[in-house]
């Protein structure tokens, strides 16, 4: 009668080649953690910004959107009635950030009117957020940017895309 099994050389070589597979595909897996954690900001700062804008056009009212630096945000009304109150909708820098996320901005709030565009009363107001991730090793960092047009529309892009015609491209 045959003994069926490994050999300790069998399970030697195989315990060696999962630790080496292990050490390449380790780091790059950080590496689309870490990217993945880049887009989970720029999408929430940007469903923020289409949220505010989609109810000033819904209240009829200025709503004011507020980004904190460490990517949470909230939006409200400007002016706060029995209909239209101050704290609307807020994310906490919890839900999909971690401590590693950078988040810099031209300014921290924008107000949209009751027609969906930025207010033009007020100059200097938020346009543009970059979203990077310190962690990732920069050549395969893939940070983010959201453009805030005039006319309120939002664009999520990638300030590394150079192509011209690219839909990426800033």
């Amino acid at each position: 009668m045959q003994q069926q099994g490994f050999t300790l050389i069998e399970l030697v070589v195989t315990v060696v080649v999962l630790m080496a597979v292990s050490m390449l595909a380790i780091p790059a897996f950080q590496s689309s953690l870490g990217n993945s954690q880049i887009r989970t900001v720029a999408e929430s700062i940007k469903n923020g910004l289409q949220q505010a804008r989609a109810e000033a056009i819904k209240r009829n009212a200025s709503i004011k959107f507020t980004l904190q630096s460490n990517s949470s945000w909230q939006l409200g009304c400007q002016t706060v009635t029995d209909n239209c109150p101050a704290n609307i909708s807020a994310k906490s820098a919890a839900e999909g950030s971690s401590a590693n996320i950078q988040v810099t901005t031209d300014n921290n709030t924008a107000v949209f009117t009751s027609f969906g565009t930025r207010d033009p009363a007020i100059p200097a107001a938020l346009s543009r957020v970059d979203i990077t991730n310190l962690q990732v090793n920069s050549s395969e960092r893939r940070a983010l940017r959201i453009l805030l047009a005039a006319g309120g529309y939002t664009k999520l892009c990638d300030p590394s895309v150079t192509a011209t015609g690219d839909a990426r491209k800033c």
